[in-house]
């Protein structure tokens, strides 16, 4: 039965203003319910206590960074799947570590803050795979710079580094430092060039690295694995074509048309006769079969989501643009043309505002990249890139004891297991 446009708003007006204030309602819910969750997680996070951590390794350790990966593996045991009402109305968020480099003229200092409710286990893992570790608690470096005295007392560069390709693609890590041919030292560990870089500064200088890693629900995991299955296929031509759908199919049918009509014109009726597709041999570069075997590689091993921050301080009117470029240049280390690579990230980079209200927008990103690294902030639970433990702790690992740089600050007696006959009361 066919309707006028007045009998069919007649017929069916009220059931749709009816459905209009339903989706209305739902939508003001859904905003509100969002809203609402922001602020538990705000919440939450504001409410995780620290504790600082800073580790001294002895100068003969034998420890290499494969032991650093071993514990970014323990990581996932602070996992915790979260129920139905903290994820939906409690604003929980996974809980993560952060691992920082802090340097000055001529120091390094390694430091760990964890979520206090975990420092006892942080404390085991890192004996577990440095036993000769010495592990003191300290406090927070960076609370001696207050957001208030931006450009007053101190000037800062900062910026938060992130991956140029998809997070499927691995970065250069500490296995391809191998010297083969070396005998005396087959290691050119990359912690040394990030080490001597960022302490080689002038007095009231400073660097801050913090790498922040959050262990991974097992589904966020194998997501990530799909995804870089799917493009080993892609590559490999292997990839499965999805079949268009009825749009696809209706829009690619009105465009081919007046096409395919001329071409009756002119050439004679089409050969409906389907033509059977041919298998062709395909034969890989030598890019395609590394890109696939080193995606393989990656995503073979657990995933963390991480978040990388990097920051450059000064007196004020000293910042210089060459320690900018010094900095960013440790990351550099771990490029591989072909498959992945660090950048300063374009929307945290402090000096990335050239022209609209400059200064302030500079001043503002600076405000955030402070605040955010002394909150060890890890906000959300889509934030970050997915790196394994093996990139990580080609990043992040404590000296081994082929680094001979004097700015590294070593213990003079780790802590070891007691004797079996030690007698106690």
């Amino acid at each position: 039965m066919l309707y006028s446009l007045p009998e069919f708003f007649e017929t069916f007006g009220s059931s749709i203003l009816t459905l209009g204030w339903l989706l209305a309602v739902w939508m003001i819910f859904w905003v509100a319910w969002k809203t609402y969750l922001l602020l538990k997680m705000v919440d939450f996070e504001s409410a995780i206590e620290w504790t600082y951590f800073q580790i001294t390794m002895p100068g003969d350790t034998e420890e290499t960074p494969k032991s650093m990966e071993g514990l970014f593996e323990f990581i996932s045991a602070i996992h915790k799947n979260p129920d139905f009402n903290e994820k939906y109305f409690d604003g929980y968020l996974e809980a993560w570590a952060s691992f920082e480099l802090f340097c000055t003229q001529g120091v390094a200092k390694f430091i760990i803050v964890v979520p206090t409710a975990h420092k006892r286990l942080f404390e085991a893992i890192v004996y577990g795979q440095y036993p000769k570790a010495d592990i003191k608690e300290t406090v927070d470096y960076t609370l001696r710079y207050d957001w208030k005295d931006l450009r007053k007392k101190f000037e800062i560069w900062g910026s938060e580094m992130v991956l140029i390709e998809d997070d499927i693609l691995p970065i250069k890590t500490y296995k391809e430092f191998e010297a083969k041919l070396a005998e005396k030292i087959p290691f050119v560990d990359p912690m040394q060039v990030t080490i001597e870089t960022l302490t080689n500064l002038e007095a009231g200088e400073e660097f801050w690295v913090q790498v922040l890693v959050r262990a991974l629900d097992g589904g966020v995991i194998k997501q990530w694995e799909m995804r870089g299955e799917k493009r080993i296929a892609e590559i490999s031509g292997q990839a499965k074509k999805s079949k268009p759908g009825f749009w696809e199919n209706f829009n690619a049918f009105f465009l081919a048309l007046p096409g395919e009509l001329l071409s009756i014109l002119f050439r004679g009726p089409l050969d409906l006769e389907q033509k059977k597709e041919e298998k062709v041999l395909r034969f890989f570069n030598p890019a395609d079969s590394a890109k696939m075997e080193s995606i393989l590689e990656k995503i073979s091993k657990n995933g963390f989501k991480v978040k990388i921050r990097l920051i450059h301080i000064s007196p004020p009117g000293q910042m210089k643009k060459p320690n900018i470029g010094r900095g960013i240049s440790t990351f550099k280390q771990f490029a591989l043309g072909h498959l992945n690579s660090f950048k300063p990230d374009g929307e945290t980079k402090t000096n990335g505002p050239n022209f609209i209200m400059r200064d302030r927008r500079r001043l503002l990103r600076e405000k955030n990249i402070l605040l955010n690294f002394q909150w060890r902030n890890f906000f959300g639970t889509d934030s970050g890139q997915i790196m394994n433990a093996e990139e990580l702790a080609s990043i992040y690992h404590f000296p081994v004891k082929y680094v001979s740089a004097p700015s590294v600050e070593r213990a003079k007696a780790g802590r070891t297991s007691p004797p079996p006959n030690l007698p106690y009361a």
